[in-house]
């Protein structure tokens, strides 16, 4: 079905016959060269054809027409490419699936771990599995088209990303699951996690806790060891007396050497254990080698200034100094931290000045002897208005707080501890603040912050706003004999407003561990003597591995910045020197490429995941001997239907090349046939 059509009133299409009549009537009408009155009228036809259509293509018609395309149905063939499913090959089964189905079917094959790939795979080597990402890429990709079904070939398992049930609530298209892996718990023992801090100082000793995880092994005795690099830290016996099996081991490490260390923990096999692989765990901690100078200022004495005190005092790498804020005199430069508990009138405005517009990170500590008027002028951070007066307020952890971890047993702390005293009223906060604790009342959790930490300026700032955590101390001693938690939270407050951002002309930011398959990052910055950013001089990269081979690489300039992807690397320990060319300015470091085992550490499927995606999706759950009867299925699907789809298309004539062919075509006839008998 089609149509023509111009913007212009259709009798303009008369005037243009007119006017092509007109033209051929005039030019044959006396033409007495040509005897045959058949061959002149043809020749009339063909002047008055060319004419009209001409002046026709100068209304701008527009041809409409009605097109139909079919669409077929649709099959997504997804493999399961993680290395929890090497031992079940199913690439074979599939692809002689997409044969099968691709005469009926348009079929999409795939392959996912991590990320997803187009295409069926022989290697089963991906790292970790996010179905999340999976079902998200899929709906992006074939949103409103003609999808029959999902075929899914998995194990169940996931370890990166959302519930894969939330995701696939959110799509109507049958998902099929072809359930691959064994429901079995086999005889396992592993390493389940490792707790430890990623920073320790040279000289202390530094916590790691060990997690460990039995199946079946009920009645074995293990052996655990502890390796800094092929030095043996630490053996312990264990004996396992139950078929589920948990443990947790604390153990303590001196930090002798300074830079990047890795440690190894490395539990003993069973005979009949089947994986291995995770009987073996990595860390790498940094050590640093530095004696900070922290500042206590106050103008009286209060039980939180020594709680606080007692923390830092366990670090011997921290020089703590008392002073009273009337008193003080001396440098603020030599110090790295600067804590202020109260700040009460303006009648120390000339030191409080000096210290907030120094370089010196800062630690507030807001409580009753704080003047608010004056506090909100002094930090523009945070403004909090109120009447100068103070409530119990409970404190609540922010999940999504980054700048440093937070352990199990100090989340549970902040649950249990007793109530602090706050200011009462309205906090603005900072947008670029990063808060780790808020104010909770009653079973609210207000946005009213007790604790966080912001770094707009290029310069630390910790602001603490409730007063009275010196009981927080007290309490977990009376109940645990220990203050394990509340030197975990200050020490880990004064550990990150300590260590401070590169202020060197040559800046490299680069991760010192990355997990294997993962490409390795660099970026650097180069600052001229007013420390702007420039990028006129090239930078190059050396990267030498464990046997002396080097592996040279350029930065990309990247605006004011460099940039350099260096790709993956294989597992080991890795120097490299970084130098910018046409100066004396250089960079060395190390970093380590670590094996990454999450896959490893289950590998009991879960079908039932694989059920409950196909029950709510209105599909099945299949077994790869099953293939056969998944065949038939889909094939008698309702959903196996062909959509034809009708579209109206729009196009200029004047663009139909067939037309302007014909066109071309009558006029060099009519050429030729003038030529042939003497007519110009």
């Amino acid at each position: 079905m089609s149509g023509i059509s111009t913007n212009l009133p259709f009798g303009f299409i008369f005037l243009a016959l007119i006017i092509g009549f007109g033209y051929a009537f005039f030019l044959y009408q006396k033409e007495d060269k040509i005897d045959k009155i058949w061959l002149k009228r043809i020749l009339f036809s063909f002047r008055f054809l060319v004419v009209s259509f001409l002046c026709f293509l100068l209304l701008s018609p527009l041809v409409n027409s009605l097109q139909k395309q079919k669409e077929k149905p649709i099959l997504i063939i997804v493999q399961d490419a993680s290395s929890s499913v090497k031992d079940y090959n199913i690439y074979e089964d599939l692809s002689l699936l997409a044969e099968q189905t691709e005469k009926d079917f348009d079929v999409f094959p795939f392959h996912f771990d991590e990320t997803i790939k187009e295409g069926l795979t022989n290697e089963m080597s991906g790292l970790q599995t996010n179905y999340a990402n999976l079902f998200d890429e899929l709906e992006s990709r074939f949103l409103n088209r003609n999808v029959a079904a999902v075929v899914m070939a998995t194990d169940g398992l996931y370890n990166i990303g959302e519930n894969p049930i939330y995701k696939a609530n959110a799509t109507n298209i049958p998902i099929y699951s072809i359930a691959l892996g064994d429901t079995i718990q086999q005889q396992d023992l592993l390493i389940k996690d490792v707790q430890y801090n990623e920073i320790a100082f040279l000289g202390n000793d530094f916590p790691i806790a060990v997690l460990l995880e039995g199946h079946h092994c009920n009645n074995k005795v293990v052996e655990l060891k502890l390796y800094d690099g092929k030095s043996l830290l630490h053996k312990q016996k264990i004996i396992i007396n139950k078929d589920k099996f948990h443990l947790k081991i604390p153990l303590k490490v001196y930090a002798k050497q300074t830079g990047l260390q890795k440690y190894t923990l490395q539990l003993s096999y069973i005979q009949s254990e089947k994986n291995k692989a995770n009987n073996k765990y990595e860390i790498f901690v940094d050590i640093l080698d530095s004696k900070y100078n922290i500042l206590l200022l106050s103008d009286n004495s209060h039980p939180d200034i020594a709680a606080f005190k007692s923390v830092l005092l366990k670090n011997k790498h921290y020089s703590i100094e008392v002073e009273k804020l009337e008193s003080f005199s001396k440098n603020i430069e030599k110090y790295n931290l600067i804590a202020l508990f109260g700040i009460p009138t303006n009648s120390y405005s000339g030191k409080l000045t000096e210290i907030i517009n120094s370089d010196v990170p800062l630690l507030f500590f807001v409580n009753a002897r704080t003047n608010l008027t004056y506090f909100n002028n002094l930090y523009k951070g945070l403004d909090i208005k109120g009447k100068n007066t103070m409530q119990e307020v409970f404190v609540s952890q922010n999940e999504n707080f980054s700048l440093f971890t937070i352990s199990s047993e100090l989340s549970k702390f902040f649950f249990q501890s007793p109530p602090l005293y706050a200011y009462f009223g309205n906090y603005k906060l900072s947008s670029v603040a990063e808060v780790l604790l808020n104010q909770k009342i009653g079973k609210i959790t207000t946005e009213k912050p007790i604790l966080f930490f912001e770094n707009s300026t290029n310069k630390k700032v910790g602001v603490f706003t409730g007063e009275g955590f010196w009981k927080w101390k007290l309490l977990e001693y009376s109940k645990q004999k220990n203050s394990k938690a509340f030197d975990e939270l200050f020490s880990k407050i004064a550990q990150y407003l300590l260590i401070q951002d590169d202020k060197s002309h040559f800046r490299l930011q680069y991760e010192h561990k990355i997990n294997v398959n993962v490409p390795i990052i660099f970026e650097a910055e180069f600052y001229n003597d007013s420390y702007q950013p420039v990028n006129k001089n090239d930078i190059s990269l050396i990267i030498t591995d464990d046997n002396g081979k080097e592996y040279p690489f350029n930065f990309s300039k990247l605006n004011k910045a460099y940039h350099l992807n260096v790709g993956v690397f294989p597992v080991g320990e890795y120097s490299f020197t970084a130098k910018v060319l046409g100066t004396t300015h250089a960079k060395k470091g190390k970093f380590n490429i670590i094996p990454f085992q999450v896959e490893m550490l289950q590998t009991k499927a879960n079908h039932q995941l694989l059920y409950n995606l196909a029950f709510q999706s209105g599909g099945k759950l299949f077994y790869a001997k099953q293939m056969q009867q998944f065949l038939s299925e889909i094939t008698n699907s309702d959903r196996n239907k062909i959509i034809i789809h009708s579209k109206e298309k729009v196009q200029e004539v004047i663009n139909i090349q067939w037309i302007l062919f014909t066109l071309l075509l009558l006029i060099c006839s009519e050429w030729f046939i003038r030529k042939y008998n003497g007519l110009y």
